[in-house]
């Protein structure tokens, strides 16, 4: 007594008797557009490169051109939103301004970088509330704050292309229900028309064949035993029946949800026309043809709004064959960040993957040897919304309830900070031993750059990177010197030194202002061929060219050329650097997010960097023993007696390894990769390799040079 029944008021269901007409469609579609304007709030439309959003954009402009009252939400002109990612090669901007000037829309459109996205990607994942599967989200996310101030509500595409069949793997359904029921005749048409579609998905196929990326591999032994692979139960040959699971199980409810939560972090509601109860119960009702028809997807609506958007939207495919989506483009641009959270002590704590594997295969993913997934995507936001809403309490103490209700909530979006931050104060309590307390006061009073994390685990062990602000390094200048005065009191028995490459070179002279070094007409002409990239001119201009040539010799530079050249055709990289030898590719050319006089300068890789690496360990050992005592302190192999004067400092701190030996490393470090080009003797090399791989140097105008490897002790263990 007193229970509300609870019933479904209505259940979509797939039928093959609509009307396949495209004025008949047009018509309900338009319908449900003006619907969703009603109201007196401001409204928008997002626009996206897809033909969705671009229809419904043209259905608003035809309502406010006929002066329908239902408009007024438009306030008498078409403001249109979007969110392309900066620099895509993809060509979204381009049929974005299309629709927009077709329509006279007032485009406002943001460019988010793959910088911006992780500086935010805390303040995301904490909206979101869940973890999510794409970078999508945070696309929604930007376009919605630029409409912040300018609309209360947004008429958007979702649902488009999941109820008219508008993936690739529609199409490819769509051709296994001609197979099935026997039309091989229409099949053969089909198959025929979409050959430009269908082409690139095959090769795609074939690559990831090639490059195959074993997910399930990087998973620890006793997380998988407990746990198994739900699959995919969609229909793969009956079109309809595909197309319904993907709009109420498995495509369409995480997009709402995403879209939902990255609107209303700005406080801007999601109209979606295409979700209108009508549309839905005549899209499910049309015959699988209007869908996918003379190789066209959406067929039914891409006639319904023939005329009213330019042919080039109307007839778009999609993204360029073979195109590497914004987010995945943003994930390995910012692989040197993401590789820092795999390697945290909380990623590897955790009981569900095995992180070193899972930053092996990130790193192939990167290079290009694997395929492109969004597993590692996937994993990393996990990670960071345990970080969030597990790794904390869920009661907070010595909160004053009433009082915290009763407060205003500030408007917009606050910041929850960095991602590392977060990490770095978990770290301490999943070190093993007496490390823990090392751990949380070398946290107290060390902060790594910008974007890295202050702990990393290797091996089953938790390691603090302390990076050293230096003076700056000129022609001539004596490094050890430098080591005795401002690396010396950071440095403790047992601790790895990893030294950047650039001081040691410039120190040795082999950094030149470009207007220094004079290019040939070889280096001018080979100079052309090199690939730029965001990350690094490389051998990309004359002078840096022409120090390759001087340093390797013309014939193995030419012979290193021919081989790049093949090495393209196989779609191989790495030739030429394999031929001409690590010391050419240890050479820099100007960067602008350097130092100067660095930013101006191109330079060989330093000369004898194991000889370096030898003496200035040298230096370390020989003022740790007059600090601390010769008892204290091994000399190591070759280590001489004397030393420089005492200095006082306080005793160590933190755990010695075995030895308690101070090794050096000069390693040449970047966002993209990390290498160890010279070392003292004994040390570790792979070791170091692995622990700088996320660049806690940094990439910029930090002027820490210097990173000092601490050894804490043993994770521990993960939760059964």
């Amino acid at each position: 007594a007193g229970r509300l029944p609870a019933a479904a008021y209505w259940e979509p269901r797939p039928a093959t008797d609509g009307s396949p007409d495209p004025v008949v469609f047009r018509r309900v579609l338009r319908d449900a557009v003006e619907r969703s304007l009603a109201g007196e709030a401001p409204a928008g439309v997002a626009l996206g490169d897809d033909l969705d959003s671009a229809a419904v954009a043209a259905l608003a402009a035809e309502l406010l051109q006929q002066r329908s009252p239902a408009p007024a939400a438009l306030g008498g002109r078409l403001r249109a939103f979007a969110a392309v990612a900066e620099g895509d090669p993809g060509g979204e901007r381009p049929s974005i301004d299309d629709v927009a000037q077709s329509l006279g829309a007032d485009a406002t459109a943001a460019a988010p970088t793959s910088a911006q996205l992780f500086d935010e990607l805390r303040d995301l994942v904490w909206h979101q509330d869940e973890p999510t599967a794409t970078t999508d989200a945070y696309l929604r996310w930007c376009l919605a704050r630029g409409a912040r101030g300018e609309v209360a509500a947004l008429l958007a595409g979702l649902g488009g292309e999941e109820l008219l069949g508008g993936a690739a793997e529609h199409h490819v359904a769509y051709l296994w229900q001609l197979r099935r029921e026997g039309g091989r005749a229409a099949l053969r048409h089909e198959a025929a028309a979409a050959r430009d579609v269908l082409a690139p998905e095959v090769r795609r196929h074939v690559v990831r064949g090639r490059k195959r990326l074993s997910i399930a591999g990087t998973l620890r032994p006793g997380f998988r035993a407990r746990v198994s692979d739900p699959g995919d139960a969609r229909s793969r040959d009956d079109l309809k029946r595909r197309l319904l699971d993907d709009l109420l199980a498995y495509r369409l409810p995480a997009l709402l949800r995403g879209a939902d939560r990255s609107a209303m972090a700005f406080s801007i509601e999601p109209r979606l026309p295409y979700l209108d109860r009508e549309v839905v119960e005549c899209a499910l009702a049309l015959p699988p043809n209007a869908l996918v028809r003379d190789g066209w997807t959406q067929w039914i609506l891409r006639e319904g709004v023939r005329g009213s958007l330019p042919e080039q939207v109307r007839r778009r495919r999609g993204a360029a064959p073979g195109a590497l989506t914004p987010g995945l483009r943003w994930v390995k641009a910012r692989r040197a960040q993401l590789t820092g959270v795999c390697q945290s002590p909380s990623f590897a704590a955790r009981a569900y993957w095995d992180a070193e594997l899972v930053v092996d295969a990130f790193r192939r993913f990167c290079e290009g040897k694997a395929q492109d997934s969004w597993s590692f995507w996937r994993a990393i936001d996990l990670e960071l919304w345990l970080r969030e809403f597990c790794d904390r309490p869920a009661v907070l103490e010595g909160i004053d309830e009433a009082a915290a209700l009763s407060e205003p909530v500030p408007g917009g979006v606050a910041s929850r900070g960095a991602v590392p931050a977060r990490g770095d104060q978990l770290a301490p309590a999943l070190v093993g031993g007496a490390g823990r307390v090392v751990a949380e006061r070398l946290l107290a009073g060390h902060a790594p750059n910008a974007t890295k994390h202050l702990f990393a685990c290797v091996r089953g062990r938790v390691y603090a990177r302390l990076p050293v602000k230096t003076d700056l390094v000129a022609r001539g200048d004596d490094l050890e010197a430098l080591f005795r005065r401002q690396v010396l009191p950071h440095v403790r028995p047992g601790d790895l030194v990893a030294i950047a490459e650039k001081p040691v070179a410039t120190s040795q002279g082999r950094s030149w202002a470009l207007d220094e070094i004079h290019p040939g007409r070889l280096a001018r002409v080979l100079s052309k061929a090199v690939t730029r990239t965001p990350h690094g001119i490389g051998l990309g201009i004359p002078e840096t060219m022409q120090l390759a040539i001087d340093e390797a010799g013309a014939p193995r530079i030419l012979v290193a050329t021919a081989a790049a050249a093949a090495g393209r055709l196989v779609r191989k990289r790495g030739w030429f650097y394999a031929i001409a030898g690590p010391a050419v590719e240890a050479i820099d050319g100007p960067t602008p997010y350097t130092l100067p006089p660095h930013n101006t300068h191109a330079k060989l890789g330093p000369a004898e960097p194991d000889a370096v690496a030898e003496r200035l360990a040298r230096v370390l050992r020989d003022g740790l023993r007059a600090d601390l005592g010769d008892d204290a302190v091994p000399a190591g192999p070759g280590a001489t007696t004397a030393g420089p004067p005492p200095i006082t400092r306080s005793s160590p701190a933190g755990p010695s390894p075995a030895g308690g030996v101070v090794q050096v490393a000069v390693v040449d470090v970047s966002d993209l990769d990390a290498r160890v080009l010279g070392a003292s003797a004994g040390t570790d090399r792979a070791l170091v390799h692995r622990l700088m791989l996320d660049n806690p140097l940094g990439q910029g105008h930090e002027q820490t040079p210097v990173c000092v490897l601490r050894d804490l002790g043993p994770l521990a263990p993960p939760p059964a």
